[in-house]
């Protein structure tokens, strides 16, 4: 059998690996591994080899589709074939339907006749078939280990275990988008090593979209990383460099600079699809704008959260205009600040219909069912019972298990908090008339979305101050007798 060359992208595992700090430790141990290989066998150390190549036959990195396992693959295959390795691409050993064990006795022997005069990375890209299952039953995925499989992986395991005996070091990686509990024992135990590449978090977010902005020949001094990792949460790293490739795109299409703006688009189209109208009326900007900036961003900030996005676009499920705000050092999560603060965000579109009637709209349904809810989970840090869940959703209360009066008793609860934040929320619309209309006007109806160092930097310029209506929202919780 005739053996092909693996070649991979011209990247390398200093330069062109980011965003997970462990794993890039981990891929660093393998690359020192095949250089100490290498080192051992130079110096006639032959039985030495024998024994770690028997201990450590290969890795394993495994994790969801586009969680970097290809990216990763390609940077140590780079350092292993500076070491003088010659890199085989393994996927001629899973060239049929139904793998015959000639194959693989005919892969390996030419592996073999290769490792003669240099050391051998073997490569498998994507290798379900290979690695066998241990699932059984009727949902078990592709490649269970039946009749037909079985012998296959026989003869592979088999060859494995030959691989100490080849006169230079061989190695082999595979990537798979698996558990490492599905895949067969005898497999899983010859190859040790196991990387898992999950979906990454913050410091990882902001590591990954710096590097592909700058690979796309950006200067991310302009862009803000910080609201990009929030927006990303949950997203996997190959879908972070999607999203800056297709707004990279548009940009060069645009013939302009490339934008948060430009970023920001793309991620809700990832997470929520295509918008289904793309047309904006003049009023309906001016409507929404409102509803956005002046009942939930300012008001956020006002009362102390930190606002992260704005913005007046439509959205995949028919609707306009999104707004996300955190917690801060002064409105810790889980509290009844934080709970109290996110009602009265919900209410704050009643509120601007009130105080200056720009929002067309007593607030949107989906605007009162968020704060009933907080307002559900303020009244939970006094009632505990109605939040032990039984379900996903489901409380003591929704299910009926509180008496009549009990149920009125927390509805008249729960209306007592939104009609506190709703007098909160008018006295911070009525404080800051002015600047929500600049803020809505000059402001978002232009740039149609806004992020968080755009959203602050207008705010200061109109002198909207941070947290402001704090000490009336913990005022007003007090009042409530609620914990501050």
């Amino acid at each position: 059998m005739k053996l092909t060359s693996f070649l991979p992208r011209d990247i390398s595992l200093s330069d062109d690996f980011v965003g997970f700090p462990l794993i890039h430790q981990d891929l660093s141990d393998i690359v020192k591994y095949l250089g100490h290989l290498k080192r051992i066998i130079q110096e006639g150390k032959d039985d030495y080899k024998r024994m770690l190549i028997a201990a450590e036959s290969g890795a394993l990195f495994l994790g969801h589709t586009g969680a970097g396992k290809t990216h990763a693959l390609h940077c140590v295959v780079n350092e292993a074939i500076k070491l003088d390795y010659n890199a085989v691409d393994g996927s001629l050993m899973l060239g049929k339907t139904v793998i015959d064990p000639i194959d693989i006795r005919e892969f390996f022997g030419s592996c073999k006749v290769m490792a003669e005069e240099k050391p051998l990375l073997i490569v498998y890209d994507d290798a379900r078939r290979l690695l066998g299952s241990r699932r059984r039953g009727p949902h078990s995925e592709d490649g269970n280990n039946n009749q037909e499989t079985r012998p296959m992986l026989s003869e592979f395991r088999r060859q494995i275990d030959g691989l100490q005996y080849y006169v230079n070091p061989v190695y082999i990686i595979v990537t798979s988008a698996t558990h490492i509990w599905h895949i067969d024992r005898q497999i899983a135990r010859r190859f040790s090593r196991y990387i898992r590449f999950p979906r990454p978090e913050d410091e990882s977010r902001k590591a990954l979209t710096n590097y592909y902005l700058n690979k796309f020949g950006h200067q991310p001094e302009s862009i803000d990383i910080e609201t990009l990792s929030f927006l990303t949460d949950g997203v996997l790293a190959g879908k972070i460099e999607e999203i800056v490739s297709k707004a990279s795109y548009k940009a060069d299409v645009d013939e302009s600079k490339l934008t948060n703006k430009h970023l920001v688009m793309e991620i809700i189209r990832y997470l929520q699809g295509p918008p289904s109208d793309t047309y904006l009326t003049p009023e309906k900007k001016i409507n929404i704008a409102y509803h956005e900036a002046g009942g939930h961003t300012i008001p956020a900030y006002a009362v102390g959260l930190e606002p992260i996005l704005v913005t007046i676009t439509p959205s995949a499920d028919g609707t306009y205009g999104k707004n996300f705000h955190r917690h801060s050092d002064t409105v810790p999560p889980s509290s009844a600040k934080y709970y109290f603060a996110d009602v009265i965000i919900g209410m704050g579109s009643t509120a601007i219909l009130q105080e200056m009637g720009k929002s067309r709209e007593e607030g949107r349904m989906s605007d009162l069912t968020r704060s009933s809810k907080s307002a559900l989970e303020l009244y939970a840090l006094k009632n505990p019972l109605v939040k032990m869940t039984l379900g996903s959703e489901d409380t003591y209360l929704s299910l009926g298990l509180f008496s009549e009066e009990n149920r009125v008793e927390t509805e008249e609860e729960i209306q007592k908090i939104k009609d506190a934040a709703l007098a909160t929320a008018r006295d911070i619309i009525n404080n800051y008339r002015d600047e929500i209309t600049r803020f809505a006007e000059e402001h978002l109806v232009k740039r149609e979305i806004m992020v968080r160092s755009e959203i602050l930097q207008a705010l200061t310029e109109l002198g909207v101050e941070p947290g402001q209506h704090h000490q009336q929202m913990c005022d007003t919780l007090k009042k409530l007798e609620y914990p501050v």
